[in-house]
């Protein structure tokens, strides 16, 4: 019986990493080919409705992009790379982390969970919409708490 239940389980393991390098590989190709001939630059401008839908710089649509569509590692390099640079603002910077936290690498993991039966039709939607709500709360917040600092550092502090 034990027999029986470890080769269907080492069955389905390779199975799904199977379809995980079906998914992975050419992937990684076209990430390559885009470096190559800078595609991410030309849709970061493309894409730019989506840093000012979400009250961030211009400069933020690249970082944005990388995240969104080659995952949070690249993504985190590129902002670690603008923030070097002085290009991204400390609200960008944040705001850039929580987005990517919720809705990274759309086409990788997507992919990945319809591998192992999720529905891309609702996968998809939702972290996009549960990220772009998330970010524009964060920056509310991070907003409210800036000028909250603002008039807290203008008013006289009482006499001892």
């Amino acid at each position: 019986m034990v027999i029986i239940i470890l080769s269907d389980a080492l069955l389905k393991s390779l199975t799904t990493i199977f379809y995980f390098v079906l998914i992975l590989i050419p992937i990684m190709v076209a990430v390559e080919y885009a470096n190559h001939f800078q595609l991410l630059e030309k849709w970061a401008s493309f894409l730019g409705w989506l840093p000012r839908s979400l009250n961030m710089s211009p400069q933020a649509a690249f970082p944005l992009l990388v995240g969104l569509f080659l995952g949070v590692f690249y993504g985190a390099a590129v902002i670690i790379e603008y923030t070097r640079q002085g290009t991204l603002n400390k609200r960008d910077i944040m705001l850039s982390g929580v987005f990517l936290a919720i809705n990274h690498s759309i086409i990788e993991d997507n992919l990945l969970m319809a591998a192992v039966g999720a529905n891309l039709l609702i996968l998809f939607p939702i972290r996009f919409i549960m990220a772009f709500l998330v970010t524009r709360a964060a920056g509310y917040y991070y907003d409210s708490k800036i000028a909250h600092q603002m008039v807290g550092d203008t008013e006289p502090k009482a006499a001892d």
